[in-house]
């Protein structure tokens, strides 16, 4: 069954996720001697529960008791209860230092330090909000198979500031899983703040259906220089982006038939970009990557899709054919 096309799968393998958590930290709750109770009214996976609960399962390896129950404890009590809806706020210096010690470190890790992110004042993030909600509400009129998929597979999103140079735009990841990390400045657009919900979302489907399938069979230490980008990857880095602009390109072609004036364009060009960058994606898939049925089957449904909707093809026939 298509992932790139949202269907009714990922609330299987969000439930499935959840459920396997739940199960775990019910274990951990004998190896602390805790309370701990599975809950029925916990129907979606808190961020903030599953990054300290991967803290502990990684303090138990390295045998750290005691850091393991603290982080135990912390995923308890951060679980949620109730409404499904993600919840949007600044990142501020003012937050738990847990909290922003759980972001900073996986940024960091996940970037090689290269990349920083930064704190947002309240007065700024207030104002991003009613503009990254207006996007929000234009993905809803244009898809609501696309909406009701990021609502439930995003927990939070933190609206981050600059830091230095080299800084976060957008972030999501799997430790952290359900967090959306998206850069907050007043020259954003709604559509702007569209495209890293659908850019970030896409990413977390992928994550979670990862927990089934590797995608690719490429070592990870086999580093590719990706296009458009300045730095080497590895192949799964690239088969997510594959996936990612698609559901850009997707999303920007269907925005700009709905969204008034200016913001038309704007998703149109965008949309566009995210075409031609998806063909001299595939063609570097094609070339190098080593596949797993499932990422060829993802592979090739991207491809057969986007070649229906966009001009582009010869991007991605023109680099095969030359060897690039």
């Amino acid at each position: 069954m298509s992932i790139l096309i949202t269907n009714e799968e990922y609330r299987q393998d969000s439930y499935a996720l959840l459920n396997q958590y739940k199960e775990s930290m019910s274990y951990l709750a004998s190896v602390f001697n805790d309370d701990y109770q599975k809950s029925d009214a916990v129907t979606k996976l808190s961020w903030k529960s599953f990054a300290f609960y991967n803290k502990c399962i990684k303090s138990l390896q390295a045998n750290d008791a005691d850091s393991g129950l603290h982080f135990f404890q912390e995923a308890k009590q951060n679980e949620r209860h109730g409404s499904e809806g993600f919840r949007v706020s600044g990142f501020s210096e003012n937050n738990r230092k847990e909290e922003i010690d759980l972001v900073a470190d996986e940024v960091r890790e996940e970037a090689s330090g290269k990349i920083s992110i930064g704190f947002i004042g309240a007065d700024v993030a207030e104002i991003e909000k009613a503009k990254l909600i207006a996007g929000i509400e234009l993905l809803k009129a244009q898809s609501i198979d696309l909406y009701n998929e990021a609502e439930l597979l995003i927990d939070e999103i933190v609206l981050t500031g600059p830091g230095d140079e080299y800084h976060v735009r957008s972030a999501s990841s799997y430790n952290l899983l359900g967090l959306v990390l998206i850069w907050a400045d007043e020259v954003h657009s709604p559509i702007y703040y569209a495209q890293q919900v659908v850019h970030e979302a896409a990413h977390l489907r992928l994550f979670l259906k990862s927990t089934d399938d590797k995608f690719v069979l490429n070592p990870e230490s086999e580093l590719y220089t990706a296009p458009f980008r300045p730095d080497a990857r590895p192949m799964l880095g690239i088969f997510h982006a594959l996936f990612v602009l698609a559901r850009i390109a997707l999303a920007m072609a269907g925005l700009g038939k709905i969204a008034p004036g200016k913001l038309a364009e704007e998703a149109r060009e965008k949309g566009r970009v995210a075409e031609k960058r998806f063909f001299a994606t595939a063609a570097q898939i094609k070339r190098d990557g080593v596949l797993t049925p499932m990422g060829q089957q993802i592979f090739d449904e991207c491809l057969q899709e986007m070649t229906q909707i966009s001009p582009f093809r010869n991007v991605y026939d023109d680099m095969l054919k030359s060897g690039f």
